[in-house]
């Protein structure tokens, strides 16, 4: 009789690792492509000036997160990492996110 037939594989998601290392990325993410916006807004608000400031930005933001889902969301999908625990993926995936976030910031942001 085979004992190990009927047990599960060890889940990646157990780790507490995993969830840190992907709310860090992703909250990281999340701080590139909307921080400067968000910015940008609260000064032209606390200055009184018109939000017309917020046009460049806001299309680096739009830019920033199409890239982001152009290529992680097939990745996500493929089966090798589609076989990962959530966490797991989502601790995979957020490094790259964080790389497309900062390589269009500096690449396509309006210049300073």
């Amino acid at each position: 009789m085979n004992v190990t037939r009927n047990v599960e594989p060890r889940d990646l998601a157990d780790r507490p690792a995993c969830v840190v290392l992907a709310l860090l990325f992703w909250c990281c993410t999340a701080l590139v492509v909307l921080g400067p916006v968000l910015l940008l807004g609260a000064l032209a608000l606390a200055w009184a000036q018109p939000l017309e400031v917020l046009g460049p930005m806001g299309r680096v933001a739009l830019l920033q997160a199409g890239l982001i889902a152009a290529l992680v969301l097939p990745l996500h999908r493929a089966p090798g990492v589609r076989r990962l625990a959530r966490c797991a993926r989502y601790a995979l995936l957020g490094p790259l996110a964080l790389v497309v976030a900062l390589t269009v910031l500096v690449c396509a942001g309006p210049p300073l």
